[in-house]
């Protein structure tokens, strides 16, 4: 097809050799320039799994495909032990370590026995402040004792480690997981703590991981997640020219440079549209930024030919959304990153403002005069998204990050008596456990019965 026919007129089917249909949620999305984007997730695991692609109800070309061998639902444990082979599978070679190299230039060697101690007096005493997870990863076992009074976002973590150990052998190793959005590690401390977070600081040294956000809509695509990577290339976006030609924000007030864009949109309306969903930081200042705006779906930024990007309490975790729109970036300077960002470059995939916001309205006149370069600069950030940050990107990131760091690991692997083991399907909200038969064979003391407790 060379141009957009309608997603209606494809029939997507996906069936077992013997032609019982498949336990799965399927679609059919269009891609709006002639291609279309066949995606499924399913709800059981199938040997030579078969996909029919009809369109107005005839096979297309070579349709039925088949898929020979194994198929796994992401409820089925039969984690690939060869990691060579699993990163290969995974298309991981192609992945950027910049980041990754640069967090562990900092640890070569790490005692888990001395951080747990210096941990001890700086954080888990603090548990109004701090909150972390000390998690440990045994013959793909799970592990974990929490600290803090706000602990809940441990189920992000949860749910990358049960995923990850349903699909590859984990390496035995044992780390601190930050729970809060501020990186911990500060340049200042005598003694570097190697923490993961989601976020990073040019005055931190945190071991950055995806973020929560862009893992679970990773994770749960197709699920509970509505909005993920693939999701954002197929909405339907305004020509450009019929884009309105104004720079565009909607958010909640996680820092003052929110609020000063949304007085700047006030003062030049014809220039900037900026509102405020929600206060929550600055509410003794809520009537001067009265009446909220409302919350725009994100698709609907995309209206709008100029994105602004700024910092929420951390980096803003929608930006790989945004990058992957159809609308010119221009992103404000900050000493916060998440994993991917060293491999971005100014003016190529994004336009960059000052913190201070000072420039905007110079840098706004800038894009309406160079419509040419800015339309090169969305498709770099485009391409940008579909190279780094589609789901094997990101489970490929933290494998990496993991495979690493476990190296580094000088002290024996010793889980605590106070510790729980995070089990599958009960630490889990979006999994339903696939009772499947795992082709892969295992010697007899390296089975894995994820309902029982292993004795470490």
């Amino acid at each position: 097809l060379n141009e957009s026919s309608g997603s209606d007129l494809f029939q997507f089917e996906l069936k077992h050799v013997n032609g019982r249909h498949v336990h799965c949620y399927r679609e059919v999305q269009d891609l709006y320039d002639g291609t279309y984007l066949f995606r499924f997730r399913l709800f059981e695991s199938v040997k030579d799994l078969q996909l029919e692609i009809k369109y107005q109800q005839q096979h297309i070309k070579q349709s039925p495909y088949i898929i020979r061998g194994s198929v796994y639902s992401d409820g089925c444990y039969c984690p690939e032990t060869n990691l060579t082979k699993w990163y290969e599978s995974m298309d991981c070679q192609t992945l950027s370590t910049r980041q990754l190299k640069e967090d562990f230039k900092v640890y070569k060697m790490i005692d888990m026995k001395q951080v747990l101690q210096l941990a001890k007096e700086k954080y888990f005493k603090r548990s109004g402040t701090y909150s972390l997870c000390h998690y440990v990863v045994k013959q793909n076992k799970i592990f974990r004792q929490c600290y803090g009074q706000h602990v809940g976002f441990k189920m992000f973590s949860d749910a990358l480690l049960l995923s990850l150990s349903r699909k590859v052998q984990l390496p035995n190793m044992e780390f601190l997981m930050n729970l809060g959005d501020y990186p911990l590690t500060s340049h200042h401390d005598q003694s570097s703590l190697p923490i993961m977070s989601w976020c990073g600081s040019n005055s931190t040294l945190d071991i950055i991981l995806p973020t929560y956000e862009i893992t679970e809509a990773t994770l749960q695509m197709m699920s509970r997640t509505t909005l993920d990577i693939f999701a954002m290339r197929t909405v339907k976006h305004p020509k450009w020219s019929d884009k309105i030609s104004k720079g565009f924000f909607r958010g909640r007030d996680s820092c003052r440079e929110r609020l000063d864009l949304v007085l700047l949109s006030r003062q030049y309306p014809h220039i900037i549209d900026a509102g405020l969903t929600r206060m929550f930081f600055f509410r003794n200042e809520m009537q001067k930024y009265e009446p909220m705006s409302e919350q725009i779906p994100m698709p609907k930024f995309f209206d709008y030919k100029y994105q602004i990007s700024i910092d929420g309490t951390v980096a803003a975790y929608r930006f790989p959304y945004l990058l992957t729109g159809s609308s010119l970036i221009l992103k404000q300077d900050s000493s916060y990153y998440e994993h991917y960002y060293a491999d971005l470059i100014p003016y190529k995939h994004y336009i960059p403002i000052r913190k201070d916001l000072s420039d905007l309205l110079e840098k706004i006149q800038w894009a309406k005069e160079n419509d040419e370069e800015v339309q090169r600069i969305i498709k770099q950030a485009q391409r940008f998204s579909q190279r780094y940050l589609l789901p094997n990107h990101i489970l490929c990131y933290h494998m990496k990050i993991f495979q690493e760091y476990s190296k580094r690991l000088q002290s024996s692997i010793e889980m605590l008596p106070e510790m729980e083991l995070v089990q599958h399907g009960k630490d889990e909200s979006h999994i339903k456990i696939d009772h499947c038969h795992c082709h892969r064979t295992y010697k007899e003391n390296q089975q894995q019965d994820v309902s029982q407790h292993v004795e470490l």
